[in-house]
């Protein structure tokens, strides 16, 4: 499903306002992760009961870039359980959340394996403890399936992968280099 949303920019240096819309593709299976309320949002009208409600939300408000890590979050764990993962290697598995403050979606800094009872969070990304709530993820049948996403590199880790893309960006370079200057000696050969 596609949602467009105008938000208000004003650009530096102008003055008045400029509209800009938006159009943000949501997956229909956001409308299966539901936001569970806490005590005192069970009753709200306007509470958004799913991801795909929430993704509307922030649209509507103009909170484009959370709306856009929501899609980006829950979209990476969707394609995760596609990959029909093992559920061991480089994941992070448990009770997700949503964040209202940054749009995030995902296992929270203190581990997702906590009861529905207790408090949610704080965020996986900024650290919000309050503006946060718990998420289940449902199958047609009722099953519940935990949030799974990837699990964050090591500092080593991270320097090696960096350093394995750096290394195929130069041997990319170099082969595109190589190529120009073949193209070239052959061009001036012809010329002659």
């Amino acid at each position: 499903m596609r949602m467009a949303a105008q938000a208000e920019m004003l650009k530096p240096g102008e003055e008045g306002e400029t509209l800009r819309e938006l159009h943000l593709k949501v997956d229909m299976r956001f409308g299966s992760i539901k936001v569970v309320p806490k005590s005192d949002e069970g009753n709200d009208a306007n509470f958004p009961r799913n991801l795909h409600n929430a993704a509307e939300l922030f649209l509507r408000v103009g909170m484009i870039d959370p709306a856009e890590r929501l899609r980006e979050k829950t979209a990476a764990m969707l394609d995760l359980y596609a990959d029909n993962p093992d559920g061991k290697t480089g994941l992070r598995i448990g009770r997700g959340v949503v964040c209202w403050s940054c749009g995030h979606c995902g296992v929270p800094k203190s581990g997702g394996d906590a009861k529905e009872k207790t408090p949610p969070g704080p965020c996986g990304n900024c650290g919000e403890v309050e503006q946060i709530n718990w998420l289940r993820i449902s199958l047609n049948k009722g099953e519940n399936l935990p949030w799974i996403e990837a699990a964050p590199l090591s500092p080593k880790e991270a320097a090696k992968k960096k350093k394995a893309a750096d290394a195929a960006k130069r041997a990319e370079i170099e082969a595109n280099v190589k190529k120009a200057l073949l193209e070239r000696i052959s061009s001036q050969s012809t010329e002659s």
